[in-house]
């Protein structure tokens, strides 16, 4: 028996498949700023999801809310965790690499779930941020979007779109160095039908990839900020 959970998972999982020239735009830009992941390094994707893109960017671990999407994410050979962005179960310096796309909208605690994500990564590891800038034509679209479907049951209940300023002003708050940013899909989704160019910066394409590093310095910093907090 097919629940209500269970559709409206294929229905985000079979997206996918219906726009194969968005999701390899995405996918291009994100790798544009992932360096080749090594067989030692210790990478996870928060907010997995159903794992599409830990499985393609060979990311092993995976940390989702929702265990039916969870279930689809192991089938595609993801270890995962279930858990939010803003409380994980995971050491000190656990990953090298750290992966998020489309999370921030979801999130209920940005700068919590930055200080969790600054937690578990080591020194000098890397964290890769895609989102849906708020201030690009897409953005725009998709609040619309949203703003329609409030009421239904599903992802759209809580969705919150961010402008690339103010995700890299809290990722760099929490102590990250180094920020990146590239960015692709300048044209409308239904006029997609080649993969779109990936280009530096942001402001025109309404998918961007942020990185950051965590750096000593960052970390030294974000201890001090914690020590002085608690005097």
């Amino acid at each position: 028996m097919r629940t209500s959970s269970d559709m409206w998972v294929k229905e985000y999982d079979s997206w996918y498949d219906r726009h194969i020239k968005v999701f390899s735009s995405e996918l291009a830009a994100i790798m544009e700023l992932l360096h080749p992941v090594q067989a030692e390094h210790r990478c996870i994707e928060i907010g997995v999801g159903t794992g599409r893109f830990a499985q393609v960017l060979r990311i092993g671990h995976g940390a989702d809310p929702s265990k039916e999407m969870l279930e689809l994410a192991r089938k595609r050979d993801i270890i995962c965790v279930q858990a939010v962005a803003e409380s994980l179960s995971f050491k000190e310096k656990s990953f090298d690499v750290i992966l998020m796309v489309t999370v921030d909208c979801f999130l209920t605690d940005l700068q919590q779930a930055f200080s969790e994500v600054h937690r578990i990564l080591k020194t000098d590891g890397k964290l890769i941020l895609g989102m849906i800038d708020r201030n690009s034509e897409l953005g725009k679209v998709y609040e619309k979007k949203y703003e329609k479907r409030q009421h239904e049951r599903g992802f759209y209940t809580c969705v919150r779109l961010h402008s690339v300023e103010d995700i890299s002003e809290r990722i760099h708050r929490s102590g990250f160095v180094g920020i990146d940013t590239v960015q692709t899909l300048f044209r409308p989704l239904e006029m997609i039908e080649d993969s779109e160019p990936v280009r530096n910066g942001h402001g025109e394409g309404g998918f961007v990839v942020i990185a950051a590093t965590k750096g000593e310095m960052a970390e030294d910093k974000c201890s001090k900020t914690n020590i002085i907090s608690r005097t």
